[in-house]
């Protein structure tokens, strides 16, 4: 990476321990919904720097991730994220995930292709972190949810939440990448 390049990264992993660490900022907690925008620094670092750049900006979110949840869980479901299976694990393959997406597929650069990667790779963000949940949520829980619970846990949970989470990861994602490409023509 060039000089500049490590610059740009610097400050995507510094906006993401920010958003993280300042409450209510990257993590906003609405009764018992909390949204996230943590994930769009990863999804703007996968169609800046592809996948190592996406790779390294997901590790951080999930270190952040893990912190916040060591130092200000706000529900009970939030200590399950002390566990780095659970904080760390998915937000980088997450990371792993954007990078390819964006540096393998995304062939056209435009706001419309920026909001589908953002929307997109939001909604992967959700199933890895559920997907941890069950797998290791469980386990810390000592209960067993069963498949078919766990699968209606997920619909609920994407028909709310998450789908709002991914249309802002969308929206933001396709305005900051078009204010990128501007300032990187000048």
């Amino acid at each position: 990476m060039k000089t500049k390049e490590l610059t740009s990264l610097a400050m995507l992993l510094a906006i993401t321990i920010l958003l993280g660490i300042i409450p209510n900022i990257g993590i906003i907690q609405i009764g018992l919904v909390s949204l996230t925008i943590l994930h769009i620094p990863v999804i703007v670092a996968g169609l800046m720097f592809g996948i190592k750049g996406a790779s390294i900006t997901g590790l951080v979110f999930g270190l952040t991730s893990l912190y916040v949840a060591s130092t200000r869980a706000v529900f009970p479901i939030d200590l399950l994220f002390v566990n780095p299976l659970i904080s760390v694990l998915p937000r980088l393959l997450f990371g792993f995930i954007t990078g390819i997406i964006c540096e393998k597929l995304v062939k056209k650069e435009n706001i419309i292709t920026y909001g589908i990667v953002g929307f997109s790779c939001s909604v992967i963000h959700t199933m890895l972190v559920y997907i941890a949940l069950y797998i290791w949520g469980q386990k810390t829980l000592n209960i067993d949810i069963g498949v078919l619970s766990f699968f209606k846990y997920i619909v609920g949970a994407i028909s709310i939440n998450s789908i709002i989470e991914a249309i802002v990861a969308g929206v933001i994602s396709a305005l900051l990448m078009k204010g990128i490409k501007r300032l990187k023509r000048r």
